[in-house]
C-alpha cells in the first residue's frame, strides 16, 4: 500500500464518520443527510411520523452506499489488486512483503468485500420498498405505533395524535448527540435514533435512573465536572421494547417538569439536578479549604431551612486585591460581618447563587454577595466552618 492509497483510506474513513456522526461544523454548514435532502424529507413539525419514516429509510440507504462507493473510487484511482503481478516461489512482492498465499488470501477477501458491498446496495432498497408498501405498514416505527392503537393493525390515528402534540409549544425537545434526540409531549416520550424511533405513552410507562456518571472536564480544576445520567424508559404495553435516555444531569429538572410520570431515583445514585445543586457542592469544597472559625456551642437551627444546625461563619479573611494584584476600591472590598452563626453552608450557598447573574455562571465563585442579615459584603474566601470551643475548655478545667 503506497502513501497515496493510505491517505485516501484515511480521508474516506473520516468522511464516513462525518456522514454517519456529523460534527457540529457539518451541521452548521448544512452537510448532513437531513439538511441535504430536506426537500425530500419535508418538515418535521407538519408530519412528525412521516418525516421520520423517510429519514430513517434515507439514512439506511445512504449508509449502505458508502462501502460500494469506496470500492468504486478505489478501483478507478488505484486498482492495486487488479494490476498485481503473479509472484514466483519464495519471492516477496515489493508492495506487500508477504508470501504469495497471503497475498492470494488478501485478494480473495478484497473481492468478497466488494461483492458484499454491492449486495448491500441491492438489498437495502428492496427492504425500503417492502417497508413502503401499504403506506409504510411494515416499517418498524409504524409497527410500534400499531401496538398502541385501540384498533388492531391501525396506526394512523396514533401517528396523527403524536403529530398534533409535537406541534404544540410546551414540548420538551433536547438533542442528545448528533444522531439522537429526546422529545416529551403531553402524553408521549419519544427518542429518535439513526434508524428507528422509540415511543412510550406516559400513562403506562415507568421511568427510573439507572446510573450517573461524572467526568472531569478540566485537568486543572477538579470542580469543573460534567454529570451524565441514564434513564430507563419501560413501556408497559406488550411488545414495545425499553429504551434509554442519556442526558446531562442539569437537564433532569427540565425533563422531569414535562413528564406526568415520576422518575424513580435509587438511593445509591446522587447527581446535581440543577446548576444551583452543582454550585452548592463547589461552594462547600471551597469553604472546606478555608480556615476554621472557633465559636461557642450553638443550639439554634438554621434560619433558612430550620432543619440543620448553623455550621458556618462569615469572617473577613480575603485580601482586597483583584486578579492582577491591584487594590480594590472601597465599594468593591469585602467587609466584616458581626452576626453570630445562623446559617448552614448549603443555605448560604443557595443564597449566594441566587444573587448572581445567570450569564456569568462560570465565575460565580469569584463574585461577592451580602450577608442575609446585616448586608455586609463577603466572598467565598470569607466563609469558614465553625468549631465549638467548649470541649477545649472542659479539657483545660480537668487539667487544672
Amino acid at each position: 500500500m503506497d502513501e497515496s492509497e493510505l491517505l485516501f483510506n484515511l480521508f474516506y474513513f473520516l468522511l464516513c464518520m462525518c456522514v454517519i456522526y456529523p460534527p457540529e461544523e457539518f451541521q452548521r454548514l448544512g452537510f448532513t443527510i437531513e439538511q441535504v435532502f430536506s426537500r425530500f424529507l419535508g418538515e418535521e413539525y407538519r408530519d412528525f411520523v412521516g418525516y421520520h419514516l423517510r429519514r430513517t429509510s434515507l439514512n439506511l440507504f445512504v449508509h449502505s452506499c458508502l462501502p460500494v462507493t469506496y470500492f468504486l473510487i478505489h478501483r478507478l484511482k488505484f486498482s492495486v489488486f487488479a494490476t498485481q503481478q503473479p509472484l514466483e516461489d519464495n519471492e516477496l512482492d515489493p508492495d506487500f512483503p508477504m508470501p504469495q498465499e497471503a497475498v492470494a488470501f488478501k485478494t480473495l477477501t478484497w473481492k468478497m468485500a466488494q461483492r458484499f458491498s454491492v449486495l448491500a446496495v441491492l438489498a437495502v432498497p428492496a427492504l425500503i420498498f417492502n417497508w413502503h408498501q401499504q403506506n409504510w405498514r411494515r416499517h418498524p416505527i409504524n409497527k410500534t405505533l400499531a401496538k398502541y392503537s385501540n384498533t388492531p393493525g391501525s396506526y394512523s390515528v396514533v401517528a396523527s395524535d403524536i403529530g398534533t402534540e409535537f406541534r404544540r409549544q410546551d414540548i420538551y425537545k433536547k438533542k442528545l448527540n448528533s444522531i439522537s434526540m429526546v422529545i416529551a409531549t403531553e402524553n408521549w416520550i419519544i427518542k429518535t435514533t439513526m434508524y428507528n424511533v422509540n415511543f412510550a405513552h406516559q400513562a403506562n410507562t415507568s421511568l427510573s435512573v439507572a446510573k450517573a456518571e461524572t467526568y472531569n472536564i478540566s485537568h486543572h480544576d477538579q470542580n469543573d465536572t460534567l454529570q451524565m445520567i441514564s434513564i430507563v424508559v419501560r413501556p408497559m404495553r406488550q411488545g414495545v421494547s425499553d429504551f434509554n435516555i442519556r442526558i446531562n444531569a442539569l437537564e433532569f429538572r427540565s425533563l422531569e417538569d414535562r413528564l406526568r410520570r415520576p422518575i424513580t431515583i435509587p438511593s445509591n445514585i446522587q447527581f446535581h439536578r440543577s446548576v444551583i445543586d452543582r454550585f452548592v457542592d463547589v461552594f462547600k469544597t471551597q469553604v472546606a479549604l478555608n480556615p476554621i472559625f472557633s465559636s461557642e456551642p450553638i443550639t439554634d437551627k438554621c434560619f433558612a431551612c430550620m432543619l440543620a444546625e448553623p455550621n458556618i461563619k462569615i469572617n473577613k479573611q480575603c485580601s482586597d486585591l483583584n486578579r492582577a494584584g491591584a487594590p480594590l476600591t472601597d465599594e468593591a472590598c469585602c467587609s466584616n460581618c458581626y452576626c453570630r452563626p445562623m446559617w448552614c453552608v448549603e443555605c448560604l450557598a443557595r443564597w449566594f447563587a441566587a444573587r448572581q447573574s445567570d450569564i456569568d455562571r462560570e465565575v460565580w465563585l469569584e463574585q461577592k454577595c451580602t450577608c442575609p442579615m446585616c448586608r455586609a459584603k463577603f466572598c467565598v474566601l470569607d466563609v469558614s466552618y465553625i468549631r465549638a470551643t467548649v470541649a477545649t475548655n472542659e479539657n483545660d478545667d480537668d487539667a487544672s
